[in-house]
């Protein structure tokens, strides 16, 4: 069949839709964590959040088998069958009655969604490299920020009138919709001459290529690091606005302004990224974000600080947020055209396998005070300030940014 054209435009906002449903699945749910906790009569509130780690964690793991499954049979059937065990998972949850149901649910969610977040990043390379894969998916991010932004409100809307359960019907409608999207719009980006036979030999070369180029792997670390810190402030947004700043029907619409830092800085990223490169926006954000961090910290240390002192350090850190995720993604990707459906499954699970586990680590030690994830982004931040020094002296896979 002879593949549809499709407008710039029409293909920003295509792949961004994709990546919408991974960000819907997370966003959507967090107002929902308190009846959760009511409905299962958990005793430690902290157990809650394992269904946002758990998810990245199934998402993070399944990422590795579909780069490869994509760069054998094509992207648009790989999205597919991910789309397949996502709804399948949404029904498990829809039909848990207790907790680990739930996370079994989540984790087979997970799993699935790591089908569109992949598939996203290679359709992308599929079409652009260098500093225009960027700026695609800085513009991809302007769009995709509006689901963090919106998504809060409408699942603290459902709630209103519905129960939590409900949300994962709303789920299963969505993915549809990107199904009908991609079956009826999206051409398939994967050209026959590039496509690898689905082997364990083609597997372990590939996997061993990416990890052996020091700067693909020190950018898929930042960008690791910094998720897992973002990932925390996920699972606690909930508690830190409704329980600690008495915030309750105010949360989603507080959630919704802080997202649109991320987009602000997609959008900012879009335009510079040509006449400043990639390497130079990445830094500056590391370093704001580590520059930052200090007020605040001497603050929270002392006392809890202010709520507006609060909300503008979130602020900034979630545009610092939104600079890296484009870029760092496309840095690391760049090398990586030649296996761009196993790189960006690479870069996914292993960015996801780093953040869980730091997610969850840093959440442990929330005890009504936000010192937890301050100190959070001042350890991630200095510590991208040291990887991203050695990726730029290390003459290993080097190649040019602009």
């Amino acid at each position: 069949m002879k593949s549809q054209k499709i407008g710039f435009i029409e293909f920003i906002t295509s792949v961004a839709l994709l990546m919408a449903l991974v960000s819907i699945t997370i966003n959507m749910l967090l107002p929902a964590f308190h009846n959760i906790t009511t409905d299962f009569q958990l005793k430690d509130s902290n157990q809650i959040q394992l269904i946002i780690s758990l998810l990245y964690l199934g998402l993070g793991i399944s990422q590795l088998f579909y780069g490869s499954l994509s760069d054998s049979i094509g992207r648009k059937q790989t999205l597919y069958i991910g789309l397949a065990l996502f709804i399948l998972g949404c029904i498990i949850s829809y039909q848990s009655n207790n907790l680990n149901t739930l996370l079994a649910g989540q984790i087979l969610q997970g799993f699935g969604l790591g089908s569109p977040r992949v598939m996203s990043m290679a359709i992308v390379r599929d079409k652009f490299e260098g500093n225009e894969m960027a700026r695609a998916m800085s513009f991809v991010m302007v769009i995709y920020v509006l689901s963090p932004t919106i998504s809060p409100i409408l699942g603290k809307s459902i709630l209103m009138v519905s129960n939590w359960r409900i949300l994962f019907v709303v789920y299963i409608f969505f993915a549809i919709i990107v199904f009908l999207l991609f079956k009826k719009r999206m051409p398939e980006t994967l050209t026959q001459e590039k496509q690898k036979r689905f082997t364990l030999k083609h597997i372990i070369t590939a996997t061993k290529e990416v990890f052996q180029n020091k700067i693909s792997m020190s950018y898929i670390f930042i960008l690791g690091l910094y998720s897992g810190v973002f990932i925390t402030y996920l699972n606690l947004s909930q508690s830190i606005f409704e329980f600690q700043y008495h915030l309750e029907e105010q949360y989603p619409y507080y959630f919704a302004f802080l997202a649109l830092s991320i987009g602000l800085a997609s959008f900012v990223n879009g335009k510079l990224v040509h006449q400043l490169g990639m390497k130079r926006l990445t830094k500056t954000a590391i370093l704001n974000s580590v520059i930052v961090v200090i007020p605040i910290l001497i603050i929270s240390y002392l006392v809890i600080p202010l709520f507006w002192v609060f909300v503008v350090f979130m602020f900034a850190q979630l545009f610092g947020y939104g600079l890296l995720i484009g870029n760092l993604s496309a840095l690391a990707m760049q090398p990586l055209g030649h296996i761009a459906g196993l790189g960006a499954s690479i870069i996914g699970a292993v960015s996801t396998l780093i953040s869980v586990p730091l997610s969850i680590f840093i959440g442990n030690f929330y005890n009504d005070s936000v010192l937890p994830i301050v100190i959070g982004f001042l350890a991630v931040g200095t510590t991208s300030i040291l990887i991203f020094n050695f990726a730029n002296n290390t003459k290993n896979g080097e190649y040019n940014n602009q």
